[in-house]
């Protein structure tokens, strides 16, 4: 998702703004199949998602709103890239993590064709799997769905600094992974995007084609996404948005390297209207445009959690799943008032010129997709709540106030670390200054070779160990390799 996939930053807000606001979830349909929303609701939604661009210097969007088994609202705001080319609904946008909602559904695919069971190990299809690490041995096609293999985050981003493209380049990243100690027991939660690129090659093995192959020809297709792609070149091909970050401020178009070994969890492209077909095909029990792709039993696996990271939230399959609670509706019947809490799924994206997100309420039947091609690895929850803040109006409050949920270290340790850099170069240009005026005039430099060292080293090693101190702390607080981060 920064290139930091996996949307780890922002988990925490995201959770706090669904507590806080109570939002409703959105989804996608056939184009052809919804009368739209009512005027005044969708120009209330454009002025909106314009508002909130400029406030968070975003250069295009593209935002699909769903109800029932049709779109109700679709359209692309600002530009798909430097030249100025207007976004689209169809226009193909980096989906960071929100490929993982994408990359469950072929893994049931899969379960349904009978070639991979939920509850078997993967050393069954891939026999030297735990040779390596024996704590990898039992870990099963379930845990990694629900990320309880036990990897950590940094595990599952080392390869981001790999753009190895040949063919074996999924069976490549799985054995480093197989070689990778696991920092938590089997069972134990944590989000690590090494899950998703093991079930993408759980795929290719059980189904004998390239998983690139395989997600457009048995889910793609199916779903009617005739502007999603799992190649960078034919993602290209098709106008994909162009990425920015804004560098201290400043939007400069920045390419995020392409992992073709990590598209599983991270590198699949989609345009909103694509993702709305998705979204449509949750909300209607594994169906779309008449196809059943899934099972509703099979669905029901992707929608029910495998594990809680805390008492209040837990991960299904590629989809977070959030109690409402301030959407809550007091039931005053009976002797005992009872509140009824909607349930949202979800999934957000990050990499760092990309910020995306799905949201789903399934009772309501609403959905929604919002994607940007700009992110800030700073207070990249700032990107992620524009699709809250449109559900909320869809049940008709008003959008709250878009807030930074981050650790503030990591909101300015960039910044800081900079000046600290700047301020070590201004001191060694004083040093230099100084030394040369010594030279020119030896009676006003301090007597003695080490007097001269001893004025002018320690300042400098201070500042070398509060540069270095900033960069340690950047370092742990990201939770990423520095091969990544740098």
């Amino acid at each position: 998702s920064d290139q930091f996939t996996g949307g780890v930053v922002v988990r925490a807000g995201i959770r706090a703004v669904l507590l806080a606001i109570g939002c409703a979830v959105l989804t996608t349909a056939p184009i052809v199949a919804a009368e739209p929303l009512d005027p005044e609701l969708a120009d209330a939604i454009r002025d909106y998602t314009r508002r909130e661009m400029d406030s968070l210097g975003v250069p295009g969007a593209a935002v699909v709103v769903v109800h029932g088994d049709g779109i109700v609202f679709a359209e692309g705001f600002g530009r798909a890239d430097a030249d100025g080319r207007e976004v689209t609904p169809t226009t193909p946008f980096d989906l960071a993590s929100v490929s993982k909602s994408l990359t469950a559904i072929a893994v049931m695919r899969q379960v349904e064709a009978g070639a991979l069971e939920l509850d078997a190990p993967v050393r069954r299809y891939l026999p030297w799997f735990g040779d390596e690490q024996p704590a990898l041995a039992e870990v099963t096609v379930s845990d990694l769905l629900g990320h309880q293999s036990g990897w950590s985050v940094g595990d599952g981003q080392a390869n981001l600094a790999d753009s190895y493209d040949g063919a074996d380049a999924f069976e490549r990243n799985v054995h480093r992974l197989a070689s990778t100690e696991p920092t938590y027991a089997r069972g134990t939660f944590e989000y690590s995007n090494a899950n998703y690129d093991v079930l993408a090659h759980l795929v290719e093995v059980s189904s004998g084609v390239p998983f690139a192959e395989y997600i457009e020809t048995r889910v793609f297709e199916p779903l009617d996404m005739r502007h999603s792609h799992a190649t960078e070149s034919s993602a290209d091909a098709d106008g994909m948005a162009q990425g920015f970050y804004p560098f201290f401020g400043i939007r400069v178009p920045y390419e995020v390297p392409y992992i073709p070994g990590g598209i599983g969890s991270g590198f699949l492209s989609a345009s909103a209207e694509d993702l709305g077909h998705a979204l449509i095909f949750h909300l209607n029990g594994g169906s779309y445009g008449g196809a059943q792709v899934l099972s509703p039993e099979s669905l029901d696996v992707l929608h029910r959690p495998i594990s809680h990271p805390d008492p209040s939230s837990g991960y299904a399959g590629g989809l977070w799943v959030y109690p409402l609670w301030s959407a809550g509706a007091l039931n005053a019947e009976g002797d005992r008032p009872e509140y009824r809490v909607p349930v949202v799924l979800e999934h957000g994206g990050d990499h760092a010129s990309a910020a995306t997100a799905i949201l789903l309420l399934p009772e309501e039947r609403w959905g929604v997709a919002v994607l940007f091609n700009i992110n800030d690895g700073a207070a990249p929850s700032r990107y992620h709540q524009l699709h809250y803040g449109i559900a909320t109006m869809l049940l008709g409050g008003e959008a709250p106030e878009t807030v930074a949920y981050e650790d503030p270290v990591l909101q300015y340790i960039r910044t800081i670390v900079v000046a600290v850099i700047l301020l070590q170069l201004v001191g060694i240009a004083w040093a230099i200054r100084r030394l040369r005026r010594w030279r020119r005039s030896p009676d006003s430099a301090p007597r003695g070779r080490g007097a001269i060292v001893g004025h002018l080293i320690p300042a400098l090693a201070l500042d070398v160990a509060v540069t270095a101190a900033f960069v340690w702390l950047y370092l742990d607080r990201s939770e990423a390799p520095f091969e990544v981060l740098a």
